[in-house]
């Protein structure tokens, strides 16, 4: 729950401090969201093949991890969400970076969960 929290705050700060378009730059998010989008599944596929190797017993599950990976989702999740939904003039690449960010969490948080929760 608190990450939701953290994701809603960053947009709200984005409508109070942002001096942007939002409507230029939901535009623009929303015709670049298929690349954003697909590198975001490939860190949920790499997240999946690193729990198969956990499940197959090769590798070790690491809670810690997990829960950076998971701390790192949501932390690049925040600016896209603040770029993409508030008005901010932050420039458009900023939203690669947070796709990757957001893929890499994936497939720390994914990858790293224990097999029995």
């Amino acid at each position: 729950m608190i990450w939701l929290v953290l994701v809603l705050g960053s947009i709200g700060a984005g409508w109070l401090f942002g001096r942007g378009d939002a409507s230029e730059n939901a535009r623009a998010a929303a015709a670049s969201a298929s690349v954003h989008l697909l590198t975001a599944a490939l860190g949920v596929t790499f997240g999946l093949y690193g729990r198969d190797r956990i499940r197959l017993r090769r590798t070790y599950a690491s809670p810690t991890l997990a829960y950076l990976g998971k701390a790192l989702f949501f932390a690049s999740l925040s600016p896209a969400a603040a770029l993409t939904l508030s008005p901010v003039a932050w420039p458009m690449s900023s939203l690669h970076l947070s796709a990757g960010g957001c893929a890499l969490g994936a497939a720390l948080w994914l990858g790293n969960l224990p097999t029995r929760l």
